[in-house]
């Protein structure tokens, strides 16, 4: 009978792994459709097949890998109508979860937004290091996901983590080329400071604005990786 040490041994294994890959996917160490071997995936990170199976399902379920076959993956593509698509689904659902937000949330959903702003407004304010992506990646994410806090529908909120995620790899593309658009801290700011007003219609419209902003950056890039970008038949 396996224990729960030996559970929790595996539990840990496959996090640290799952982790591990999504950030070489994420920072472009493992290259879109790259095929993804088992045994070298063993060998690269020191574990079993067993959370080596079990984290690449996981990232399958993000996006980030898709299978190959009956048991094989690679890296998940990138593509220009992906990037639409994510951007399409992201005002969709993001801007219902603000506006829910702003509706029904109450002191702890305005404190979780402040909290995250003010954080993200202070690394926007220092010169930007390229080492730092992951930093600002991480910030960013987070005060987008407290603008959504105050939402009430849990399927919602996974739905948007997932696109989150998928967006934060086309960013980084964006970002291995240029640095950080000027125009972020004043579209995040004009954000903050509508949602807090409780002003739904403008806080809608400058969320909408700048996820368009920000692919229409991605698409530019894609644009300079032409070799990188797979065509939809």
């Amino acid at each position: 009978m396996t224990s729960n040490h030996e559970l929790g041994g595996v539990a840990s294994l496959t996090t640290k792994f799952t982790a591990d890959l999504r950030e070489q996917i994420l920072f472009g160490q493992k290259k879109p459709n790259e095929r993804l071997n088992l045994t070298s995936l063993r060998d690269e990170f020191g574990v079993s097949l067993s959370p080596i199976r079990e984290g690449l399902a996981h990232l399958a379920s993000e996006g980030f890998i898709v299978p190959v076959g009956q048991r094989g993956y690679r890296v998940a593509p990138v593509s220009v109508e992906q990037v639409k698509e994510i951007r399409d689904l992201r005002v969709d659902l993001e801007l219902k979860g603000l506006r829910q937000s702003i509706e029904q949330g109450g002191e702890a959903w305005e404190l979780a937004v402040m909290r995250n702003y003010r954080r993200l407004r202070n690394f926007e304010n220092q010169p930007w290091d390229n080492a730092a992506v992951s930093t600002y990646e991480e910030l960013n994410r987070l005060f987008h996901r407290s603008l959504l806090s105050g939402c009430n529908s849990p399927l919602l909120l996974r739905f948007t983590e997932t696109l989150a995620g998928m967006a934060d790899r086309y960013r980084r593309i964006f970002l291995k080329s240029f640095p950080p658009d000027v125009n972020a801290p004043r579209e995040h700011n004009a954000i903050y400071e509508a949602a807090l007003d409780h002003d739904v219609r403008t806080a809608c419209a400058m969320l909408e604005k700048h996820i368009s902003h920000i692919s229409d950056n991605v698409l530019l890039a894609l644009e300079k990786q032409p070799d990188a970008v797979t065509k939809r038949a």
